[in-house]
């Protein structure tokens, strides 16, 4: 009843300013001319203090009250206020809007308009915008003699004749407050998910195993809690990467539909999704990985349970295509440079990572290169006879094992322990050779190319701890030989893996003796 009312008298308003204005406007214009209007979509008109106000870019429709419309006449609307019958064909400011030919009465015309929020006044409105026509139909009389073509005509600024636009409302998917909520909750999942990627797939196989062998207790319980789900790895990579979709791009839409499209949006999520979705999670879980991994390894199971369709044959797929993952393996050399790069943040003494360095390098060094060459060796000769000056310049050289020649160095035929002379009287002047034949201590020889590792295992079994060092001799005319070049210890051995010299008791009476 009220909008029967109101129509009503809106219908009454503008016949009363048809006959006023009539004659004023027929003195203005030569051409179509607009009276009146009033607003024939349903809710989309707003009456404040005698001000007709419609939503921005919205399709509404018109309706025109006047004279001399035709089928051909449009309609463009302008900020600039001027009087009846203007030409404003530079003052528009909103596109052209024709008329419908089917709504044309004597009277009267339908048009849609659809009007940006541009030049916002007071009260979250606009400027109001004035009406300009023009008649595009060669018949139309509002055109000038002389050219022949058509102008728009402004139609005042009547108070009646203006119309403001109030900015489009935005309409969001669900109230606002449970929109922000949602919100929120989307981006500490996405930031779960971007540090779970970090923190549960940087944890490589082996490492998390160590770490369960022999961690700290602490450490051990997560280990084991997180290890049946990394061993499931392309699996866990695929259910981490589709969830981290899923809630970035829902983010994003909601982001959109709360804040509007645009440049503020897209900053918007921008920054949410960088600063707490991505940069903070992963700073965090690239320290504790392994106890946020461990703590949220439900909502992973679970996760991985609600995108299994999906997420399960595509790390199938992968499995054919990539195969398993597999964990991290360290050879020599690289064990031997982690210990170099981190040895200042090992809880290891320096002479620890001494020893573990030389142990991994044995295999790679060979006799010849800790021999101790012939030229320095303390031999007897195996025709000496065992006298108090012989015996005591034995007990002075500290050795426990002499090396016996016959004729020239190179030819070893014994080896005399020094055990050999405890029943030994120098005054007797025992031969040498007869003590050597009745121990008769096997003699030992190795190639100068033998790893250090080959020869620990040799000296492990306890048959000697003493072997000459030979090479093939191949210079000169004759055939080639064996010649003995040098000898080796499990002393030299041990030294090379602690990378030290031993120094012990006869040693220590040997450099006495030469000082």
């Amino acid at each position: 009843m009220a909008n029967d009312m109101r129509t009503t008298k809106c219908l009454f308003s503008v016949v009363l300013l048809l006959c006023v204005t009539s004659g004023t406007r027929s003195a203005n214009t030569t051409g179509g001319s607009v009276y009146g209007f009033r607003v024939d979509t349903a809710g989309d008109e707003l009456v404040e203090h005698g001000r007709v106000i419609i939503i921005s870019e919205r399709d509404v429709l018109l309706r025109l009250f006047g004279r001399g419309f035709t089928a051909g006449t449009k309609v463009a609307f302008t900020f600039h206020n001027a009087t009846a019958g203007s030409i404003c064909d530079d003052m528009k400011s909103s596109e052209t809007f024709p008329v419908v030919p089917e709504s044309l009465t004597d009277h009267t015309v339908h048009v849609m308009i659809n009007l940006p929020f541009f030049k916002p006044g007071s009260e979250g409105v606009t400027k109001p915008y004035f009406m300009c026509v023009k008649q595009t139909n060669k018949n139309t009389t509002n055109t000038r003699a002389t050219t022949g073509r058509s102008f728009w005509i402004h139609q005042g600024g009547d108070p009646w004749l203006r119309i403001y636009v109030k900015k489009k409302e935005q309409q969001t998917y669900l109230p606002m407050w449970l929109q922000i909520c949602i919100i929120c909750v989307l981006l500490f999942f996405s930031g779960l998910f971007s540090g779970l990627n970090l923190g549960l797939m940087s944890l490589d196989k082996t490492e998390l195993q160590i770490v369960e062998n022999c961690g700290s207790e602490q450490e051990r319980k997560f280990a084991k809690i997180i290890s049946p789900v990394r061993n499931q790895g392309n699996f866990l990579l695929c259910t981490i990467l589709l969830g981290n979709v899923l809630v970035n791009n829902t983010l994003a839409i909601l982001t959109d539909n709360t804040v509007g499209s645009g440049p503020i949006a897209i900053v918007t999520a921008t920054l949410g999704i960088v600063v707490f979705g991505e940069i903070l999670p992963q700073a965090i879980c690239s320290r504790h990985g392994l106890e946020v991994g461990a703590r949220t390894i439900w909502f992973v199971k679970f996760f991985m349970f609600i995108t299994f369709p999906l997420s399960f044959p595509i790390s199938k797929l992968l499995n054919l295509m990539l195969g398993e993952e597999m964990g991290n393996t360290y050879n020599r050399e690289r064990l031997r440079e982690l210990l170099k790069v981190t040895k200042d943040n090992l809880d290891l003494v320096k002479d620890e990572v001494k020893i573990i360095t030389g142990a991994l390098e044995l295999s790679k060094k060979t006799v010849k290169n800790i021999m101790t060459e012939l030229k320095d060796v303390y031999m007897l000769d195996y025709d000496v006879i065992l006298d108090f000056n012989t015996i005591s310049e034995i007990m002075k050289t500290g050795y426990t094992r002499i090396p016996i020649f016959e004729n020239d160095r190179t030819n070893i035929c014994a080896l005399l322990n020094i055990k050999d002379l405890a029943f030994i009287d120098p005054d007797d002047k025992t031969p040498l050779k007869t003590v050597c034949k009745f121990y008769n201590h096997p003699v030992n020889f190795v190639f100068e190319d033998a790893h250090l590792d080959v020869m620990l295992e040799e000296f492990k079994k306890g048959r000697f701890h003493l072997s000459f060092v030979q090479r093939v001799n191949s210079e000169g005319t004759g055939d080639p030989f064996y010649e003995t070049i040098g000898v080796v210890t499990l002393e030299d051995i041990i030294e090379e893996i602690i990378q030290a010299e031993i120094i012990d008791e006869t040693d220590t009476i040997s450099m006495i003796c030469l000082l």
